[in-house]
C-alpha cells in the first residue's frame, strides 16, 4: 500500500483538525493564565503554555497564504483583504476593550478596589492605541487593557506585510516572508528580555517570525507529497508527543524553537491523513476551534473580575492565587471557572463575531460585473 498520497489541488477549504488544534491551544492558554492553585498548574507544561500562543501565528499565516496568496491581484483586492481582517478581529476586540472600561468606570464610581481608575495598563491613552491596533508595536512598557489582544495587534502588522508583499512580489513573497521571519527570530532570541514570553515590546517581530514561516510552510505543503494510512497516524502522535515534550521542557532562548515545532505540527495535520485528524474532525472539537477566539478574547477579562471578588472574600491566602485549602475543591472551582468562561464565549461568539463577519462579508463581496 502507497504511504504517500499527492498534494490536493489548491482549494479554500477549512483545515477542520488544524482548527480543532487551536481550540486546544486556547483552552492551554486559558490554563496558564487562571490563578487557582489547581493540581495541574505547577506542571511546567502549564507553565509554558503561553508558548501555544505561537501555534496561532504560524497557523494563521498558513491559511492565510493558502485563502489569499493567490487572490490578491489589485489595490483594490488587498483593501478588501485588509477590511475583511479588521473585521474578523475587530469586533471582539473593542466588545472586551469596552468590557474593560466599563469595568473601570465601575472602579471610579464605586471605589470597590484600591487600584486607581485609568492609570497604568488601563490608561486613556492605552484606549486609543488599543482601537488601532497598535498596543504592541512597542509604544507602552507594559500590556494595556485586555492583555490577550496583544497577539492580535501583532496579526495585524502581519496582514500589512502580507498584502504589501504578495502586491509587490507575488511569486516570491513567501522567500522574503522566510527572510523577515529569520530576522523576527534572531530579534526575539537577541533582544527580547523573556524570549518567546515576550508581547507588547518584541510581539511584532514574534508574530512575524511564525507567521511567515505558516505562509512558506503552505507553499511547500501544495507541493510536496503527503504521508496516508499508519505512517501518517505515526507521524501524528508523535508530532503531538513532539510538541508537549518540548513546551514542558523549554526555558530560556531555546523557546524560540517553539515555532519551528509548530510548522512540523501544521505540516502534519493540515493533510488530515492520520486517525488522530479523524479524532480532531469530531463535531465537538471542530466546534470548540470555532469557538477558540471568542475563549481567548473574553477568558481574561471574567478571570479579572473573579481576583476583585476573590480578594474581598478572601479566597487568595497567599495573595496570588485562588485557594481554598483543597487542591480537589481548587480543581472543580477551576473546571467550573473554565465553563462559564466558555458559555460566555458562546455567547459573544453567536451575539458579536459571526454577526461582524456576516457584516464584513456583505460589505466586501465583489459585486457582480
Amino acid at each position: 500500500m502507497n504511504a504517500l498520497s499527492k498534494p490536493a489541488p489548491v482549494a479554500h477549504r477549512r483545515f477542520e483538525a488544524l482548527d480543532s488544534l487551536r481550540g486546544v491551544c486556547a483552552i492551554l492558554v486559558v490554563m496558564f493564565h487562571m490563578p487557582v492553585a489547581s493540581h495541574w498548574r505547577s506542571w511546567d507544561f502549564i507553565q509554558h503554555a503561553y508558548l501555544f500562543v505561537d501555534y496561532f501565528f504560524v497557523l494563521s499565516g498558513f491559511v492565510i497564504a493558502h485563502a489569499y496568496a493567490e487572490r490578491l491581484k489589485t489595490g483594490a483586492d488587498a483593501g478588501r483583504f485588509m477590511v475583511r481582517r479588521f473585521g474578523r478581529i475587530w469586533p471582539m476586540h473593542v466588545l472586551m476593550l469596552a468590557a474593560y472600561v466599563g469595568l473601570e468606570l465601575a472602579r471610579l464610581a464605586f471605589h470597590f478596589d484600591s487600584a486607581a481608575p485609568f492609570t497604568g495598563d488601563r490608561s486613556v491613552w492605552a484606549i486609543f492605541t488599543n482601537l488601532a491596533l497598535i498596543q504592541a508595536w512597542h509604544v507602552h512598557p507594559h500590556l494595556t487593557w485586555n492583555g490577550p489582544s496583544w497577539t492580535l495587534s501583532a496579526e495585524w502588522a502581519c496582514y500589512l506585510i502580507f498584502a504589501g508583499l504578495v502586491l509587490v512580489a507575488p511569486k516570491r513573497f513567501r522567500w522574503i516572508g522566510l527572510v523577515l521571519a529569520i530576522i523576527g527570530g534572531v530579534l526575539v532570541v537577541s533582544y527580547a528580555r523573556r524570549w518567546m514570553n515576550t508581547t507588547y515590546d518584541f510581539a511584532v517581530p514574534r508574530a512575524v517570525y511564525g507567521f511567515f514561516l505558516g505562509c512558506l510552510l503552505q507553499g511547500l505543503w501544495m507541493n510536496i507529497p503527503r504521508l496516508k494510512g499508519l505512517a501518517a497516524t505515526g507521524l501524528e502522535i508523535a508530532a503531538v508527543v513532539a510538541v508537549c515534550v518540548f513546551v514542558a521542557w523549554a526555558e530560556g532562548p531555546v523557546t524560540v524553537a517553539v515555532t519551528l515545532v509548530f510548522v512540523v505540527l501544521v505540516w502534519v495535520f493540515a493533510g488530515e491523513e492520520g486517525r488522530v485528524s479523524r479524532l480532531l474532525d469530531h463535531p465537538a472539537l471542530v466546534t470548540l476551534g470555532r469557538w477558540s477566539f471568542s475563549i481567548y478574547m473574553v477568558h481574561m477579562f471574567i478571570l479579572t473580575v473573579m481576583l476583585i471578588i476573590a480578594r474581598k472574600l478572601d479566597w487568595m491566602p497567599g495573595g496570588r492565587r485562588v485557594d481554598f485549602g483543597s487542591v480537589w475543591v481548587n480543581d472543580l472551582f477551576a473546571l467550573g471557572l473554565f465553563g462559564f468562561i466558555v458559555v460566555i464565549a458562546v455567547v459573544a461568539h453567536n451575539r458579536v463575531e459571526r454577526p461582524a463577519q456576516r457584516l464584513i462579508d456583505r460589505w466586501t463581496k465583489p459585486k457582480a460585473a
